[in-house]
């Protein structure tokens, strides 16, 4: 319910938007997908598995039944960039609102390409791995923003999530010095059913958090 409601919050989901499910029911990522907007009075558009993997099609869908809202992997949007620059007809897109990119690291060049042709349709860098619910951060990411030459950032945690990166002893290190990504909050799972040793291993007691609480370390 949690990630639910981040999506809503952030994304600004309302009754007028219109959400493409074309996760597999496998993945995490097809939660929200079918629920986000049927939760505010929203529309959910169901995509077959064929559809969901054809990078054209798929934004043609988008343009055609004017599509608010939706989130793809960095290579299938980097294939349907390559088509389009290839001669392939390019989609307007005038009622997409958002583009959610999540499940890979999104590059930089590829920030830049999708702006160079929808510079009013913003990116949201999602992370977040299944043991934490699915999203622990969204990174919202417009053309006028600055992006790095090396890496794209996953922006800030969720509502009611914690994020900290911390060395071998779980203490906080220094701004610029490497540590693991540890997160806590109401999204972290309780472990994994009939596993104790890597549930012992993954989710440690949380320093910071109320008695009981357990961080996950990414």
């Amino acid at each position: 319910a949690n990630h639910l409601l981040a999506k809503i919050e952030d994304l600004g989901i309302t009754a007028d938007d219109s959400v493409v499910q074309n996760a597999s029911m496998a993945f995490d990522i097809s939660v929200w997908q079918m629920l986000a907007a049927l939760a505010v009075g929203g529309r959910v558009r169901v995509v077959g598995a064929e559809a969901a993997v054809d990078p054209v099609g798929l934004f043609a869908r988008v343009a055609d039944e004017r599509i608010t809202v939706l989130e793809v992997v960095p290579s299938l949007l980097r294939a349907a960039i390559d088509a389009w620059d290839a001669g392939m007809p390019a989609e307007r897109l005038p009622d997409l609102r958002w583009l959610v990119v999540t499940g890979e690291t999104l590059p930089p060049d590829l920030c830049g390409r999708w702006f160079a042709r929808f510079p009013g349709i913003p990116l949201v860098n999602a992370y977040g791995p299944t043991e934490c619910s699915d999203d622990i951060t969204h990174a919202v990411i417009r053309a006028e923003d600055p992006v790095g030459e090396l890496r794209v950032t996953i922006g800030r945690p969720v509502r009611n999530t914690r994020l900290y990166v911390l060395d071998a002893e779980l203490a906080p290190v220094p701004v610029g010095v490497p540590g693991e990504l540890y997160a806590g909050g109401v999204g972290v799972a309780r472990g994994y059913g009939g596993r104790p040793g890597l549930t012992a291993e993954r989710f440690v007691p949380d320093p910071f958090g109320p008695a009981g609480s357990r961080l996950y370390r990414t």
